[in-house]
């Protein structure tokens, strides 16, 4: 079995990143009311739309584990990605890799994971790696499922257990996978921890 599905600590903590972090942004006082303390629902409600951000049309996750502490470490990793990506813009948090992709366009998901999987940094390595999109579901003859990307007639191949909730076939949905694979240098395979419909 693939040692990725072993390191449960690493996959909770991307998917609390991809599902949170981008979406929920911290919203100042500025809009508090002098009088009373409290934001008026017409000043929240302007504040909330400005600063929610929506999610992009594709992102891929990846968690390292190494030196990612200094300037020197960071930039590289960041060329490194960024020369893999093609068009998705690149983010370095810490120990973890953001490549996101606005609109819809064709995603090198192989290229990025390999580019940090394969790495020649001293006492970097890659320890997991989540990718999200939308996209729609169809079911294979053999019971597999195929996750078309929306737009970009990009097509990959996902895994869909019992206990994951799965809209209707050809519906728009937004998935979020575990990438598996990349250990053993082989085909990439998607295994969905979650899909919401209509996103």
């Amino acid at each position: 079995m693939d040692r990725l599905f072993t390191v449960p600590a690493a996959t909770a903590a991307l998917t609390a990143a991809l599902v949170l972090s981008p979406l929920t942004p911290a919203r100042g006082d500025a809009a508090l009311s002098p009088r009373h303390g409290t934001a008026p629902v017409a000043a929240t409600a302007e504040s909330e739309a400005k600063t929610t951000e929506a999610p992009p049309f594709a992102r891929v996750y990846l968690a390292l584990r190494g030196c990612t502490s200094c300037s020197h470490c960071r930039s590289t990793i960041r060329g490194m990605v960024k020369g893999s990506a093609g068009e998705g813009e690149t983010r370095v948090d810490g120990d973890r890799v953001e490549v996101r992709y606005a609109t819809p366009r064709a995603v090198p998901l192989g290229d990025v994971v390999r580019t940090l999987a394969e790495n020649r940094l001293h006492d970097l390595s890659l320890v997991d790696v989540l990718f999200e999109a939308r996209g729609t579901l169809a079911t294979q003859p053999d019971g597999s499922a195929r996750f078309t990307l929306w737009d970009t007639g990009q097509v990959f191949r996902l895994a869909v257990a019992p206990h994951v909730e799965r809209p209707l076939d050809g519906r728009p949905v937004r998935v979020t996978a575990v990438v598996g694979g990349w250990r053993e240098k082989g085909d990439l395979r998607l295994e969905a921890k979650e899909i919401k419909a209509g996103v």
